[in-house]
């Protein structure tokens, strides 16, 4: 018997499994999700000594897809870490951390202020950031990593930080941060600043009076967080930025 909240993580994955088996479409789309996870390294088979059952931290999470009204193509998986057992959620018992995210209105007010804009946004922020081995335990969960749903799901977690943990923006917003004061050095004050001062959790909004500061910025914070980041999806509406190869 593997007790605690087990039976309910995988209470939801047999509900889980009837969706699926009814929905070739989100059966797809569901592993493909997953399966990314474990290509990408955010998800590991748990080593054989954790499965012990004197082993903690252990907390099971249920999972369930997230997709987005306005690309319903898309499917994020995403672990309810507010899921209850006996009457407490994995989020009840971590720390949240305080709120270090930059106001919104100054963002936005600075974003406004020059004639040349640009943002970006930083790909899968809260999966660059690792949990530290000791703590994976508590991100447990169920899944047929070989696709064959009748037998015994076998048991994985999570090796960074996963939406829906309360943990998750602060840890993320930290890293970001320490990442541009570690290897500030060679870079301009106002690249360095622009991490703290100008990124909304995951989105960069920032504008320029010229274009060449424009194009300097693009590629010094670009270096800048390239050690564990990686910013996307630029957008600019200067055509000559847009030339240096944001993309």
């Amino acid at each position: 018997m593997k007790g605690g909240n087990y039976e309910v993580a995988s209470s939801r994955l047999q509900s889980l499994k009837r969706r699926l088996l009814k929905d070739d479409i989100l059966y797809i789309k569901y592993t493909k999700g997953i399966e990314s996870n474990f290509i990408k390294g955010y998800a590991e088979k748990i080593p054989e000594i954790q499965l012990q059952p004197s082993y903690r931290p252990r907390w099971y999470l249920p999972h369930h897809a997230v997709i987005n009204p306005k690309k319903p193509e898309k499917l994020r998986v995403v672990l309810d870490c507010a899921a209850k057992f006996a009457g407490v959620s994995l989020n009840d018992m971590i720390y949240q951390g305080p709120d270090t995210t930059a106001e919104l209105v100054c963002i936005l007010l600075r974003f406004c202020k020059e004639v040349i804009a640009v943002s970006a946004d930083v790909e899968e922020m809260f999966m660059q950031v690792k949990v530290p081995e000791s703590d994976r335990g508590a991100l447990r969960f169920l899944w047929w990593q070989e696709g064959d749903m009748s037998r015994e799901p076998p048991e994985f977690q999570m090796t960074s930080h996963p939406f829906g943990a309360i943990s998750s923006p602060f840890c993320a917003n930290f890293a970001l941060n320490k990442t541009a004061q570690i290897f500030s050095d060679g870079y301009d004050g106002y690249v360095v600043d622009a991490v703290k001062n100008n990124f909304y959790v995951d989105d960069c909004l920032i504008s320029f009076s010229t274009c060449d500061q424009a194009k300097s910025f693009v590629k010094q914070i670009s270096e800048l967080l390239c050690r564990g980041s990686k910013l996307k999806k630029w957008v600019t509406n200067s055509e000559e930025v847009r030339t240096i190869g944001c993309n």
